[in-house]
C-alpha cells in the first residue's frame, strides 16, 4: 500500500456521486447578543416605570381627616389674615333647634394675626376653615334664635320680654314688671331658663293662663 492512500483526503461526495459541501457553524455575533440584553434590560424598566406611575395614581390623597391637628395647626399659623377678610359665624341654637349664620367684618385689630391667634380672640368658637380672606367659625348656644321672643326675668327678677337680636345675645324688648316669685316653683324654674314663644300674642297668652 502506497504512502498516497495513508494520507489522502476524505471522501465529500455523495451517494450521487455529488461532492458533499463542508458544515457550516452559524456563530451569532457577539455585539447583536448585547444589544438584544440592552433592549430586554429597557423593557423590564419600562414595564416596572409603569407599574409605579399605576400605584400613585390609584393612591388616594390624603384627606382633612388625614392630617394631624399639629400639622393643620402649622398651615395654619403660616398664613395671616387680611384687612378686608370676612368671618362666617354659624350659629345652632340649643333650646329651639335652629341655625343662622351671620357675615362679619374681621375686627381690624386682627388683621396680620395667625389662625392660634383668631382662635384665642374667640375662643368660644370653633374654627372650621381658616384662610387670609375668610375665616368660617361654630357654635352652639344655650339660647333662642332672632326668631322667638323669650320671657324671663332681669337681674331684679321682674319678667321681661327679650329677643335675640345680635344672633350671640339677648336685647330687651318690653318690661312687664311682674315678679317671678309669684309663680309656683317649678313655674319659677323655666321662667328663669327662658321660655320661648313665636308670637308676642302666644306669649300674653301663656302669661294670662300662668297667672289665673
Amino acid at each position: 500500500m502506497s504512502m498516497r492512500n495513508w494520507f489522502r483526503e476524505p471522501d465529500r461526495r455523495r451517494a450521487g456521486g455529488a461532492e458533499k459541501p463542508p458544515m457550516r457553524v452559524k456563530i451569532k455575533p457577539k455585539g447583536r447578543a448585547q444589544v438584544e440584553r440592552r433592549q430586554l434590560l429597557a423593557g423590564i424598566g419600562g414595564l416596572c416605570a409603569l407599574a409605579l406611575l399605576l400605584v400613585v395614581a390609584l393612591t388616594p390623597a390624603p384627606t382633612a381627616g388625614d392630617i394631624s391637628p399639629a400639622a393643620e395647626a402649622d398651615a395654619g399659623n403660616s398664613i395671616t389674615l387680611q384687612r378686608d377678610c370676612v368671618l362666617l359665624q354659624h350659629m345652632v341654637f340649643a333650646p329651639c333647634g335652629h341655625e343662622i349664620t351671620r357675615r362679619e367684618a374681621l375686627p381690624q385689630e386682627l388683621a396680620g394675626k395667625t389662625r392660634t391667634e383668631l382662635e384665642g380672640w374667640y375662643d368660644l368658637w370653633r374654627v372650621t376653615t381658616f384662610a387670609s380672606d375668610e375665616v368660617a367659625m361654630e357654635r352652639t348656644l344655650d339660647m333662642y334664635c332672632p326668631e322667638h321672643l323669650v320671657l324671663m326675668p332681669d337681674e331684679g327678677g321682674l319678667l321681661c320680654v327679650w329677643q335675640n337680636t345680635y344672633g350671640d345675645a339677648l336685647s330687651l324688648r318690653r318690661e312687664l314688671g311682674i315678679p317671678v316669685g309669684d309663680f309656683p316653683d317649678d313655674t319659677q324654674a323655666l321662667l328663669r331658663a327662658g321660655l320661648g314663644f313665636d308670637t308676642e300674642e302666644a306669649l300674653l297668652a301663656w302669661l294670662e293662663n300662668a297667672e289665673s
